[in-house]
């Protein structure tokens, strides 16, 4: 690792999105983030259309949406809720919540550390969901299911699970019992974690879709407008219903660094930055709340990260492990938006392209040559466009 943390250059930066631009110079976007000790900047490329085609600024007001990236802010709401639980070991079967028995024994915080045993739902086949859907799909639609469901979890902390169920429910049906004061998961996260943080994100059903820019689905090199949003939509808000700007994800990097500090949000970087559970990942990282842990032994260099991904969107964020987070800043940290899904880093390189973007931007600030083959960089799913 370079002994000094450097900002990436213009150049640096234009040179990992020109390909693409070439390839697409109208509509298509990309946001990239970087942060310091001593410095932090947003580098946009490319231009945004909204859903009728017509031009939308590319600046820090643009709103992205966030996909799964969404599981780092739920996870955050959970840590915070949890301090003033007197019993660390709830589980479903706790909570009123009118579901199937099987579900009773799953422990609260296995929902939000991959490792609840409810299903692997990022692949094809899935099965945490009905087969018809009631739109728009809400909380009552969720747990209704699950009244009535055959789906039978595996043995919870045992192994590593992708599941969007585990995070819906924890947005949906657990944060407004936890919190006790009839506020719905998204009035919680706003005045728990956004506003304390000058973030001014929002959720899906609440954006303005003129305001929203048209994504795209790429199939090799060809594109495709893509629908917006998630037809599991607003049971699922918990797992990837957020819409944020490059400005509030600038503030979630820096808070989640350490950068900025909040007394009463800053104390739970150790919980959330640390192994949460003994399941590790299938390519070897650890869990911690909402986040994915990967260790020195690993790859070239630890990181925290979280990637997102919906039909027309991608994010990514990550950074340098802190040694003491909370008290002790990270050195180097970096975001990534995209209005696309499908794309992938370049020749030979098959990871989604906000990690295969992120991941060089932290190569470059640690002064080191991004390796030519990315194959490697961690991914949380196969190539499909749903939340993850």
């Amino acid at each position: 690792m370079g002994a000094d943390i450097v900002a990436p250059t213009q150049a640096q930066l234009q040179g990992l999105v020109q390909t693409f631009l070439d390839n697409q110079p109208n509509g298509l976007g990309f946001v990239i983030g970087y942060a310091g000790e001593n410095f932090s900047d947003i580098f946009y490329a490319g231009n945004l259309a909204n859903q009728a085609g017509q031009s939308l600024p590319l600046n820090g007001g643009a709103p992205f949406e966030l996909a799964s990236v969404s599981k780092t802010f739920t996870a955050t709401l959970y840590a915070l809720q949890m301090q003033a639980q007197s019993n660390p070991d709830l589980t479903l079967g706790q909570f009123q919540l009118g579901i199937g028995g099987q579900f009773a024994d799953i422990p609260i915080t296995s929902l939000v550390t991959y490792s609840s045993g409810l299903p692997q739902d990022n692949e094809t086949d899935a099965y945490d969901s009905p087969p018809y859907l009631p739109m728009p799909y809400g909380v009552p639609g969720m747990l209704g299911y699950l009244t009535s469901t055959s789906m039978t979890p595996k043995p919870p902390n045992e192994r590593y699970t992708y599941s969007n169920l585990a995070f819906g429910l924890m947005g949906g049906a657990l944060a407004p019992l936890l919190a006790g004061n009839g506020q719905n998961f998204q009035q919680l996260m706003t005045e728990n974690v956004f506003s304390p943080l000058d973030i001014y994100a929002i959720f899906f059903d609440n954006i303005r879709l003129n305001r929203l820019p048209l994504g795209y689905v790429y199939s090799g090199s060809s594109p495709s407008p893509a629908q917006p949003g998630w037809e599991l939509f607003p049971a699922y808000n918990g797992a990837g219903g957020i819409v944020a700007t490059p400005n509030d994800m600038m503030q979630w990097l820096k808070f989640n660094m350490g950068l900025i500090v909040n007394d009463t949000l800053t104390p739970l970087l150790p919980s959330l930055q640390s192994p949460a559970t003994p399941v590790t990942t299938p390519w070897g990282d650890n869990l911690g709340l909402g986040w994915f842990l990967t260790p020195a032994d690993n790859a070239d260099f630890p990181t925290v990260w979280k990637d997102g991904g919906l039909q027309g969107f991608n994010s990514y964020i990550a950074f340098l492990p802190s040694d003491a987070p909370g008290k002790q800043a990270s050195a180097a940290g970096c975001f990534v938006l995209t209005n696309s899904d499908g794309l992938y880093g370049g020749a030979d390189n098959n990871t989604e392209i906000c990690a295969a973007i992120a991941n060089d931007v932290l190569y470059y600030m640690q002064g080191l040559t991004p390796p030519a083959d990315k194959v490697g960089y961690p991914r949380t799913t196969p190539s499909r466009p749903i939340s993850r």
